[in-house]
Parts: C-alpha cells; structure tokens; sequence
C-alpha cells in the first residue's frame, strides 16, 4: 500500500502596516523633541489605521532596534537621534545605524525619516542601496531655538503626518516645503528673523527624492 500525500492547506498571512519609531530623549534636545512626537506623530498614524511600535528611551539602542527593523510588516522606519555624515546614534550615543554596518533587511522595502543631524548625506543613500523606498533627513545639523522649538519639530513631523495621509515621497516634501515657506514667512512677520533663517536652512538641508535625486529614493514611494 502506498503511503498517502501529505496533507496541506493553504494559508494567507495578513500583516498589519508597521511604524518603527526609534527615539532617544536622554538629553534635553532628543528628549524635546520625543516629547513633541509622542503628540504629534504617532497618534496620527494610529488613527490612520497603523500599528506603532515605539523604541525610546534606553530602548533606542541597536540591541533592540535591529531585530525590531528586520520584521517584514515594519515599512516606515522613522527616528530622533543625533548623527553624523555616515551615521544615526540613540540612547547616550549609542550607534543604531552607521553605513555599511547593518544588515540590508533593517532597510529593504521601508521608507526612512530620521530627524538628526548629517546622517542623510550618506547614511541616507546607503539605506536606498540597501533597499529603502525613500529617505529623509538631513544633510547638515538640524538646529532649532528654545523657544520656538514646536514651529521647528512641526515642520520636520509633516513628513510622517504626510506619509501617514497616503502621499508620494514628492507630494510628501511638496506638503512639507509649503509648511516650511509659511512658518519661516510666520516667524519673519513676527521679527524673529535669525529664527527664520535657521528655518530655512533647516529646509535648504532636507535630502529626500525630491531634493536630490534617486540618490535618496524613489519620489512615488508611499505606505500602503
């Protein structure tokens, strides 16, 4: 008697949208800027049907970030840090990114913002060559004043309120340019024109497909 087939069924996996948020708050500036993310950002993608899973604090270290960011449902990795030309730190410096040290999985097929300084000029582009959809971050320091420092994260937290909408990475920095343009004329209107101008350099340095090329991804990059 022959033995019999095996028996088998079909499966359908459904995985649900997945934001990475990856935080540091351990000194004043990172930790402002979590704060006003945590308001800000990631409820607007839980209303828009996301599932956050958050990384912050003493969490925001590779250890826990790097099997988190190869899990196939995370698509939109996004961060604050400080950084370097070739790299993206968290909690007390810790390095979670740094170009050509990380497996090409932490980037395949996601779309990348991080809010830090330097880190897009060529930590962005290697996460494009290691598979990402799109970057955005900045080239140079992002720098912001005290006392204006919502306008600042306001701006730079319209690219993940933006993705979160539906949008292109074009009609992304699109959204996000025009939202720069009115806070800086804001804050000239105000007399607060060294505030404006750092704004605006803020602007100038913002690195994505639209700003720079295939380097940094592809501009009809969006979350399903």
């Amino acid at each position: 008697m022959a033995d019999a087939p095996p028996r088998t069924r079909k499966v359908t996996l459904v995985l649900t949208v997945t934001v990475l948020g990856v935080d540091s708050d351990t000194d004043p500036v990172t930790r402002a800027a979590t704060v006003y993310r945590d308001a800000n950002v990631y409820p607007h993608f839980q209303s828009q049907g996301f599932r956050v899973t958050k990384l912050q604090g003493m969490l925001a270290r590779r250890h826990y970030v790097a099997p988190e960011a190869t899990k196939p449902e995370v698509e939109y990795l996004t961060g604050v840090g400080h950084g370097a030309y070739n790299l993206f730190t968290g909690a007390y410096g810790d390095v979670i990114f740094q170009a050509g040290r990380y497996h090409p999985d932490e980037a395949a097929g996601k779309i990348v913002h991080l809010l830090s300084c330097q880190a897009a000029r060529d930590l962005g582009p290697d996460f494009v060559v290691n598979g990402a959809r799109a970057f955005f971050g900045y080239d140079e320091n992002f720098v912001f004043f005290t006392a204006e420092q919502d306008v600042f994260f306001e701006c730079d937290s319209e690219i993940d309120r933006a993705f979160a909408d539906g949008l292109t990475a074009a009609q992304v920095y699109d959204r996000v340019t025009r939202l720069f343009d009115q806070r800086i004329a804001d804050l000239r209107g105000a007399g607060k024109l060294r505030e404006a101008a750092t704004l605006e350099f803020n602007r100038d340095h913002l690195r994505c497909p639209s700003s720079g090329g295939t380097r940094w991804g592809d501009p009809r990059a969006k979350l399903a």
